[in-house]
């Protein structure tokens, strides 16, 4: 298992990323990284802890090595729980804020691994690839992004007919020894603190985009491969008091440029198969394995949010009034247990074939397609709950230390059971929970970052289980008809 050191060493390979049209010289020293990519570290580091490794890791019976358990291949409910826990440990690190920690794009690699002869279908070459790259990155415990969903340039055209043949990537040319890759994709979020990218497509691709339907992974320093984040909140804030989240916890977003990036064979998954290319994701589990993981992260960010909440209704001194218990367990407690239950229905009821036990789609896709409603709601009853409070705050943590202001602050910012410092520590934060650009960034990622609505209510669709419900229905119809006698029927009641 990884080191934080080790991690934080591999970062320092000369991989181009650019802010504000400047290349970054080192991603772990800068700003608008460094504080995440200390978190990273510090959590690869937490789970080697020899109390924690039981819990983290698991013994591979071919070999005897020992791997962390975002590389476990699940076969049953059991490995499903233990899967689990490793993601509400990487999720606890960031209070559920990050959402592609190391463990989510190897929850799709893994499904990949264990259902490799879905690539066989375009070659046993690529089913080769993908196990060994998967062995490699389990060996070496790496950092996973991907960017599977092109930029929104023209989304009324296929790949093949926008306005450049490679504006959205595809395979520009075919060597002996591999192939080359032009255009961009998105969104490689935390793309600057992972080891390499799997560069896909999760949209439909449709005749005539063959050059693009591929699945490569390709380190993040190849040459040619340049990264563009947005705006990182956390270079903006002012101290860890004032954005206690946005300082610490933006896993920032990117669209990746893949300027003839050179791909070698070997890593090659998927070449010119559109069919396979959707396949991939729903035939392997893939799909499925990485959106438990989103879910087991999001149930810890909806506790965090609870806690938020009843925290500062105890600091206001309203705990204890009817509408504000109805308002904490109607709506936030009610959100927080909802959304658990289907996490621990999907795991312990999975769907199990000879190469993987899948979180079980009914209880996952349901919680996607609720997260998403929900989370607008969620964030609408946290504001009511704060009303103006998280307004009237101090503009900076020097209005506490400050000799002209502190008597002021001290007296008319305090709580009903804490000091003006406490108080005002715990709006800033629900503040940059519910506010702030970092948190309008957090809700917007809960709402798009696995598909548009109609997408994830079609996933629920296919999945939910409508003949029990037929069944009852049909069996209802043939108790009666028009023959039957009132009368009769009255005797049975």
């Amino acid at each position: 298992m990884r080191s934080g050191q080790d991690y934080v060493e591999a970062l320092r390979d000369g991989r181009a990323v650019y802010l504000d049209g400047e290349l970054i010289p080192d991603v772990t020293t800068h700003p608008a990284f460094a504080n995440q990519i200390r978190l990273t570290a510090d959590t690869y580091d937490r789970a080697r802890e020899q109390s924690r490794r039981e819990e983290l890791s698991y013994t591979d019976p071919a070999t005897g090595q020992r791997f962390s358990s975002m590389w476990l291949v699940p076969k049953s409910a059991d490995d499903l729980l233990r899967r689990r826990k490793l993601h509400e440990f990487w999720a606890e690190a960031s209070y559920g804020l990050i959402g592609r920690s190391p463990d989510h794009v190897a929850s799709t690699l893994t499904a990949f691994a264990a259902s490799a002869d879905v690539f066989a279908r375009g070659g046993r070459e690529f089913a080769d690839n993908v196990t060994h790259f998967y062995e490699r990155a389990r060996r070496e415990d790496l950092y996973l992004a991907y960017v599977i969903v092109p930029p929104s340039v023209d989304r009324s055209k296929p790949a093949h007919q926008q306005p450049e043949p490679f504006l959205y990537a595809g395979v520009s040319e075919e060597r002996d020894d591999g192939i080359v890759i032009r255009g961009a994709q998105m969104l490689a979020t935390s793309g600057a603190m992972a080891d390499c990218i799997l560069l896909s497509y999760i949209v439909p691709l449709q005749p005539g985009d063959e050059a693009h339907a591929v699945s490569v992974m390709i380190p993040v320093n190849a040459p040619g491969l340049r990264l563009h984040p947005r705006r990182p909140y956390t270079a903006e804030a002012t101290s860890i008091y004032d954005y206690p989240l946005s300082s610490r916890f933006d896993e920032v977003d990117f669209i990746a440029v893949f300027d003839d990036v050179f791909v070698p064979w070997e890593h090659v998954f998927i070449y010119r198969d559109i069919a396979l290319t959707r396949d991939q994701w729903s035939h392997t589990g893939a799909h499925l394995l990485a959106n438990f993981q989103a879910l087991a992260r999001f149930v810890v960010k909806l506790a965090f949010a609870a806690g938020l909440s009843r925290e500062l209704a105890e600091h206001s001194g309203i705990i204890n009034l009817p509408p504000v218990q109805a308002q904490l367990g109607g709506q936030i407690a009610t959100t927080c247990a909802a959304l658990e239950a289907l996490l621990l229905a999907a795991e312990q009821q999975p769907v199990v074939n000879d190469h993987l036990a899948r979180p079980n789609p009914q209880f996952v896709y349901t919680g996607m397609s609720l997260q998403r409603r929900l989370i607008i709601d969620l964030m609408r009853t946290l504001r009511e709950l704060a009303g103006g409070s998280v307004i009237a705050v101090p503009a900076s943590d020097r209005a506490l230390t400050s000799s002209r202001t502190v008597e002021d602050i001290e007296r008319y910012y305090r709580g009903a059971t804490v000091e003006a410092s406490e108080r005002i520590k715990l709006l800033k934060l629900y503040w940059d929970f519910v506010g702030t650009e970092f948190a309008g960034r957090q809700t917007q990622y809960e709402m798009f970052y696995s598909a548009a609505q109609h997408v994830i209510d079609s996933r629920v669709f296919s999945a939910f289980d409508w003949d029990y419900g037929c069944s009852l229905v049909n069996r209802c119809l043939e108790s009666y008809d028009l023959e039957s006698d009132p009368m009769a029927m009255g005797e049975h009641t």
